[in-house]
């Protein structure tokens, strides 16, 4: 089942301002910005036999995209590893099924990963592009109390740029003026105070934010956890650093929703990047919602003035087997401004 809608601006000025900018020239990537491709709850189990061919969907659309415009960092919004998360007896065949398999193009081995993970590569070397992978745990991948850490230490040993936060948080700085923070959400639920995070906003070096976990900030209906994204928007809020860009995962459809005051100006939920979900009616009404499998694509864009944007297109994945009629279409795109505000813009 694939349904999706878009609520575009209401004010006619609104929508004149979009329709110019598309005569004009287009958004051009900031120079030496980075740019980011981003998609979670991408885990299922080799059993799953739907859910593995979706995962591998969506990661061929991601490889195309990524062919057609690099990027500079594979986002992995958590839930890693379905159900119960990453188990030392099935260690080596889910990393190859799971991540090593439909993410080969973004790939780099350490010497033990190349003798033992790189035959599961359907990629030569040289038709590689690597770049870092970014992944934080989602709450399937705390299941078994063995998975939190060795995704955190194990993979590594495998896999030369896979990056996880080894406590609550980390922050990448990756160059351009953009700061990732990557938040590993379950901590919170499951009692930590924040207070990291608190630190961890405040020594990264901005201007722009890009706030990276697996539970949302808004109620995109089924498995909202309210005291969570309470905590965290207290948090953020009380930070004194903007955070422009909020990415999760957790619900299994593509979502967006505009912020309010200094939390976030626009809130992301790709978490169809292997099952897709029936949307359901949360407290937070979605500017975009899509019941599809997908994956987004974030880069910080200038018009030819000064004046740039964190920009976000999301991407709808559909097609047969993987390699074979895989179609990605852009279908909703977002624009953030340094304060937080925030653009409806024509999807491309």
């Amino acid at each position: 089942m694939r349904r999706s809608r878009v609520l575009l601006p209401l004010l006619a000025g609104s929508a004149l301002a979009i329709v110019c900018v598309g005569w004009a020239l287009l958004p051009v990537p900031a120079l030496g910005a980075p740019a980011l491709l981003a998609t979670g709850d991408t885990g299922q189990p080799p059993d799953a036999r739907l859910g593995a061919n979706r995962q591998r969907l969506v990661a061929k659309a991601m490889e195309r995209s990524h062919r057609e415009a690099p990027v500079s960092g594979l986002v992995l919004l958590g839930d890693n590893f379905y159900p119960d998360g990453l188990r030392e007896r099935e260690f080596k065949d889910r990393l190859r099924f799971n991540v090593v398999r439909p993410y080969c193009i973004f790939m780099r081995f350490t010497q033990r990963g190349e003798g033992s993970m790189e035959e599961a590569c359907p990629l030569d070397p040289d038709e590689r592009l690597p770049v870092p992978v970014y992944a934080v745990l989602g709450n399937h991948d705390y299941k078994e109390k063995e998975s939190p850490l060795l995704q955190r230490k194990r993979i590594p040993e495998y896999l030369d740029n896979w990056t996880m936060p080894g406590g609550l948080v980390d922050v990448v700085e990756l160059g351009g003026g953009v700061s990732l923070i990557l938040l590993q959400s379950m901590e919170i639920v499951h009692g930590d105070s924040g207070a990291d995070l608190r630190r961890a906003l405040a020594e990264s070096r901005g201007p722009w934010r890009i706030l990276a976990a697996h539970h949302p900030l808004v109620d995109p209906g089924r498995g909202y956890d309210r005291d969570y994204a309470r905590l965290v928007q207290r948090i953020v809020g009380s930070s004194g650093v903007p955070v422009q860009l909020y990415l999760a995962g957790h619900e299994h459809n593509l979502q967006a929703f505009r912020g309010e005051g200094a939390v976030a100006g626009l809130h992301l939920v790709i978490g169809s990047g292997g099952d897709i979900r029936e949307l359901s009616e949360g407290d937070d009404e979605p500017l975009y919602a899509a019941e599809s499998l997908g994956f987004a694509r974030i880069e910080l864009v200038s018009d030819g003035a000064e004046t740039a944007r964190l920009r976000a297109v999301v991407y709808e994945v559909s097609g047969g087997v993987p390699g074979f009629g895989v179609r990605k279409r852009p279908a909703a795109a977002f624009s953030v401004g340094i304060d937080g505000d925030v653009r409806v813009e024509e999807a491309r």
